[in-house]
């Protein structure tokens, strides 16, 4: 009689026709049936509810799966600040999709499972990391190949990939070890990824910091008799300081100071930002505070003190904003260029995600070409030369937010206002490119300025400022790399009517301007940073 009545109890279930209770004859002929089936070892019934969760995914081959997942989390976990998770749902189910194709359509070649699993994971590989894999291989060769290095880089990755196929396709070898090595480390990454990802959701900190920041209450009630001026609030991205202009360009942008202090404006010419990324940068002088990292910076856009000072003022809020930043929720209207039939590649993320791929063809293409890509950042900035001389006429009082992007790249102007040919849009390499685009948005700034008071009923403020100084490139072939210290330095211009000049520092921080701006017309007591 087996000792193992209970074991096969549990495993077998109880017949669905015995009596209720135990019935011990039934059990041992039940018993004695599954002891005489071929290949059936208690051993082997015992380990069966316990496979491990590694055993499963090389059993199943699951781990091409999962590791199609890994290249969009890990992008996503590198910009979890300002990407939302929403948008590697798509990229995801592509990629799942694309392996379910190739596991399907392998399936013909390879009739071996793990031979199939390991060809498709080499596949998914190259293509997920092919530019990537392409650039190191072209550096490597340029030295000895120089012009045909990159032909060579493409054939010696193609070919690698066919003879890697071949290989597995005639080998004799079995590959199950190979997939429980790969499964071990696909499964070790990703549980990285999501536990860091996990992790910044479930401790919300970026969210927690900007809601301490935005509950920070500084503020009085304005006497009856403040001034309440319609405020202009343009930032020019990545637009330097006249100090980096000269070091780094070899140009004297000193007749665009003079021509803005011609109309009445102080620049503040020693000017340091505290932040270099632009969400930060505009969330620093909206809310008048240095902003702590890892915090939701675009949040605190959105949501910005001086902005919701002004709305409980009596203000009306406009906003310019360049996809999605610089939109302010308590805007009556927002002022977007109109976007009809965008590609996918304006969007960082995506971009980035082909950019790495075999794909990365199709987004150079896109960049090439004048017609998607250049001209949407030539209408951009257009549009708001065009659009904020009408909004001076709307009733006041009124806070108008602007963000042009521009002089940052991609450099689609010259000095006059001309066309550049593509592919030297992002061509940080050549200094022109971007110091043409310069001096072309410093013209039509100090155009959009001069508007402004001429069709304003009354003095307005105006700031008009960098968000961060020149940053350059640290992309190969078309770097430029600039120093922190020439990061922060920024162009730095206010009208303020009324208010003594004299009493302002050439040093002024960005930090800094709407406390003067609320002490000064609103009647506020804020300190200076």
């Amino acid at each position: 009689m087996p000792a193992n009545w209970l074991f096969l109890l549990l495993h077998q279930g109880t017949d669905a026709n015995a009596p209720h209770g135990f019935n011990k004859n039934l059990l041992e002929e039940k018993t004695r049936r599954i002891e005489t089936r071929p290949g059936f070892s208690y051993n082997t019934l015992m380990r069966k509810p316990h496979a491990g969760l590694a055993k499963f995914i090389v059993t199943r081959h699951l781990y091409v799966f999962l590791f199609s997942l890994y290249p969009i989390l890990f992008l996503y976990r590198q910009n979890i600040s300002e990407v939302a998770f929403s948008k590697t749902i798509p990229p995801m189910l592509v990629a799942l999709v694309l392996t379910a194709f190739l596991w399907l359509g392998l399936g013909f070649i390879y009739r071996n499972r793990e031979k199939r699993a390991m060809s498709i994971f080499i596949i998914l590989l190259l293509v997920f990391y092919y530019k990537l894999i392409l650039d190191v291989l072209n550096e490597i060769l340029q030295p000895m190949l120089r012009s045909a290095a990159l032909l060579i880089s493409h054939v010696l990755l193609i070919a690698s990939l066919s003879l890697a196929l071949f290989f597995i396709r005639r080998s004799e070898r079995s590959f199950l070890n190979g997939g429980k090595i790969l499964s071990a480390i696909i499964c070790l990454l990703l549980a990285w990824n999501l536990g860091a990802i996990i992790l910044h959701h479930a401790r919300n900190t970026g969210t927690r910091n900007a809601r301490q920041l935005l509950q920070k209450d500084e503020f009085q009630k304005p006497s009856s008799a403040a001034s309440k001026p319609d405020i202009y609030c343009i930032f020019l991205d990545e637009f330097a300081s006249l100090e980096s202009a000269e070091k780094l360009f070899d140009y004297d942008n000193s007749a665009f100071a003079e021509r803005l202090r011609g109309a009445g404006f102080f620049i503040a010419e020693k000017s340091r930002c505290l932040h270099v990324m632009t969400s930060y940068a505009m969330a620093s002088v909206l809310n008048m505070e240095n902003i702590p990292a890892k915090s939701d910076a675009q949040a605190l856009v959105r949501q910005n003190k001086v902005a919701r000072f002004l709305s409980e003022n009596g203000y009306e809020i406009y906003d310019f904003p360049f996809r999605g930043l610089a939109v302010q929720e308590l805007a009556r209207e927002h002022y977007f260029y109109p976007l009809t039939g965008v590609s996918i590649f304006f969007d960082d993320f995506y971009r980035t995600l082909v950019d790495m791929s075999v794909l990365f063809p199709l987004a150079e293409n896109w960049q090439n070409d004048q017609d998607k890509y250049s001209s949407y950042f030539r209408e951009h900035a257009l549009y708001i030369f065009e659009h904020v001389p009408a909004i001076v006429k709307k009733a006041g009082p009124k806070f108008v937010l602007i963000h042009l992007y521009s002089p940052h790249a991609p450099f689609v102007f010259d000095r006059n206002g001309g066309a550049v040919a593509p592919q030297h849009s992002l061509d940080y390499s050549q200094r022109k490119y971007y110091l043409e685009q310069y001096l072309y948005v410093s013209r039509r700034a100090s155009e959009m300025a001069e508007a402004i008071l001429r069709e304003s009923a009354r003095p307005p403020v105006i700031i008009l400022q960098s968000d961060h100084g020149y940053r350059g490139s640290f992309r190969k072939p078309l770097l430029h790399v600039i120093s922190l210290e020439e990061k922060q330095k920024v162009f730095l211009s206010l009208y303020l009517p009324g208010y003594p000049y004299s009493q302002l520092d050439a040093a002024l921080a960005p930090i800094n301007v709407f406390r003067i701006i609320l002490n000064h017309y609103f009647d506020q007591k804020l300190l200076l940073k």
